[in-house]
């Protein structure tokens, strides 16, 4: 009579890593290497456990896919297509654990990293950037400021559409002796009337040199600015924008008055326009 294969510990602790009990695994390798067996009192007579067990690990077997039933009939599936099924599955098991894992360490970085430097540097992150909600919260910020400015006022906009939401705080602002600058783009008859009418209130008015310049916002006294990057290229309809932010950091007031300084230089005087437009 032929010897029974060695039934292999490497395979049995395979099966169990992948979750089978070991008395499933040693019931699904008998059955592997025995593919006359097929009906359950076959399986109890090759198996030699009790039938509960039995019926419990033949169960378990049929849900993952390495078992099939046809009739009263138990068919080993192909190792190789159960297997990978399994592998399937548990990749699948193991990205949703680590989306979860994901998320997780989002929110602690979100709550624990600006910790971290406010106990180590004593600088809290809005100190550095204060997000606004919307343009409407922008608006208001950019009002308040110009209620507060002493000595300049130096605005970047595209058409400054804005303007009448801020003209009594500026024209005060003017009365106080403050120096007002407007970088804008004058593109049209309803822009020129805009600038014109701001130069005869005492405003400086430019044009910009570039047809688009993806930042808006407001510089007062070289001390606080409120700005808005947009988010898109220049032939975009209706561009998507950033959230607004305000700040006081000196380090990111002194890059934006270098840009702005630089904008102004390159800029058109009302007068070397070719009107109208």
């Amino acid at each position: 009579m032929e010897e029974e294969p060695f039934m292999s510990n490497r395979d049995i602790e395979g099966l169990k890593s992948l979750g089978l009990s070991e008395t499933t695994a040693e019931i699904y390798l008998s059955l592997v290497r025995s593919p006359a067996v097929q009906s359950f009192e076959e399986v109890s007579t090759l198996c030699k456990h009790a039938s509960e067990k039995i019926e419990r690990a033949l169960r378990e077997l049929v849900d993952r896919g390495l078992l099939m039933v046809e009739g009263n009939r138990f068919i080993v599936t192909q190792p190789k297509q159960a297997l990978n099924a399994i592998l399937e599955q548990r990749e699948k098991e193991a990205e949703r654990s680590l989306e979860t894992v994901r998320s997780v360490v989002t929110s602690l970085q979100r709550s624990l990293e600006p910790l971290y430097w406010e106990t180590r540097a004593g600088i809290r992150p809005e100190e550095i950037l204060e997000p606004l909600t919307d343009l409407s919260a922008m608006e208001l910020r950019t009002a308040r400021m110009i209620g507060n400015a002493q000595s300049e006022i130096l605005i970047f906009a595209e058409r400054f559409d804005w303007y009448d939401k801020v003209s009594e705080v500026l024209a005060q602002a003017l009365d106080r002796g403050a120096k007002v600058k407007v970088l804008m783009l004058v593109a049209d008859k309803a822009s020129l009337k805009r600038a014109e009418e701001l130069e005869k209130l005492g405003v400086q008015v430019k044009h910009c040199a570039e047809r688009w310049y993806p930042v808006r916002g407001t510089l007062v006294d070289g001390r606080e600015l409120v700005f808005l990057i947009w988010a898109t290229k220049k032939d975009v309809p209706k561009p998507v924008y950033f959230k607004p932010h305000y700040t006081t950091n000196p380090g990111i007031i002194k890059i934006f008055l270098d840009a702005y300084d630089k904008r102004w230089q390159e800029a058109k005087a009302l007068t070397k326009l070719n009107r109208p437009l």
